[in-house]
């Protein structure tokens, strides 16, 4: 399995790649793109600035140094849906991506965009975004007729479910999945809610909520399991939106940034799974966070490499778990389970 890590600089993609990742993803926010239209558009799910490069020279600049080293890079087109009439502009962007600068893939989540590129750029390759939430075999059928390469699978996808469609699936096609970092409240695919009036409220840990009085249709017996289940844990509300809340502060909000004992980066984390991950077909990991420091990407970097490391020794699945526990140095929290993207794969 390779490691994908996100970047915003060449000299990110320098590091990162001599520290072991083989594949890098950045986004391209140029001031010509920005204010298109008379308004400030994004190229991709990124807002402009340190998350993404501002030049197409950068951005050869940036290919050539990480292809010298052996890996590829692919840029971030990943709006869930872009107005059609942009399509011509982000055509000649990929154009010069492509041609001129050497980029060996992007990662789109819109069909229809999908489509036009393919019409007018057929040698272009294409991942389909997380953001087009690619949940089961039927959407993976739909992506692979419109010529892609690659389907990355959104967060929280079960072991189960990612086999089952990796099975289905085309032969041609490769698979992604998340490894390390950043959560999402909901089905990041789903959710049309802008984060950046104000920050997300589904971030905010201060956010009121209340139980409210609704009436139940069905019968004395089936509202009796409704209450029977929402009893099974023995919390009252209270208790559980302090649980919820907890779980927000872990796996959303990162701790606040704050490292584990060990100075790596807290946050969303997979380690355990990468058996289970590479015995049902997944062939890249992938690391969150084109805005982190280079500091919190090259240590996701040196974990992801230690445990393939591990993995490629001849270890068990077991002795996986147990050391991708060890090395994360938080046990209690990876007994929560609150940090994990694949849940109970032991």
């Amino acid at each position: 399995m390779k490691i994908l890590a996100p970047v915003n600089s060449v000299h990110e993609a320098e590091t990162l790649v001599n520290l072991g990742a083989e594949e890098i993803y950045c986004g391209l926010s140029t001031r010509t793109w920005r204010k298109g239209l008379e308004q400030e558009l994004w190229l991709n799910r990124r807002e402009p600035g340190k998350a993404n490069l501002e030049s197409l020279e950068e951005l050869k600049e940036l290919a050539i140094v990480t292809q010298r080293a052996g890996a590829k890079v692919f840029l971030t087109l990943n709006q869930p849906g872009y107005a059609p009439e942009l399509y011509t502009d982000i055509l000649t962007t990929v154009r010069q991506a492509h041609e001129y600068c050497g980029v060996d893939a992007f990662i789109v989540a819109d069909p229809g965009l999908i489509c036009f590129l393919k019409e007018a750029l057929p040698p272009v390759v294409i991942h389909v975004s997380s953001l087009a939430a690619v949940l089961n075999s039927a959407a993976v059928s739909f992506f692979s007729q419109l010529g892609i390469r690659r389907i990355i699978f959104p967060r929280y996808v079960e072991m189960e479910t990612m086999k089952s469609i990796i099975e289905r699936g085309s032969a041609h096609l490769e698979y992604e999945a998340f490894v390390l970092n950043d959560g999402c409240v909901f089905e990041e695919g789903y959710c049309h809610v802008s984060h950046a009036f104000g920050g997300a409220f589904c971030h905010n840990p201060a956010w009121v909520y209340k139980p409210i009085k609704i009436e139940e249709e069905g019968s004395d017996d089936q509202k009796g399991q409704r209450e029977r289940l929402f009893r099974v844990n023995k919390e009252t509300f209270r208790e559980h939106l302090d649980e919820y809340r907890r779980w927000l502060w872990i796996g959303i909000k990162n701790f606040g940034g704050v490292p584990s004992p060990k100075g790596d980066p807290l946050g969303m984390c997979g380690l355990c799974a990468l058996t289970q991950l590479k015995e049902i077909g997944v062939m890249s990991l992938k690391i969150v966070g084109r805005e982190a420091s280079l500091k919190k990407k090259a240590a996701s970097v040196k974990l992801v490499k230690g445990m393939l490391d591990f993995i490629e020794a001849g270890h068990s699945p077991e002795e996986v778990r147990l050391q991708a526990k060890s090395i994360r140095g938080v046990n209690g929290l990876c007994e929560s389970e609150y940090m994990c993207y694949y849940r109970r794969t032991e």
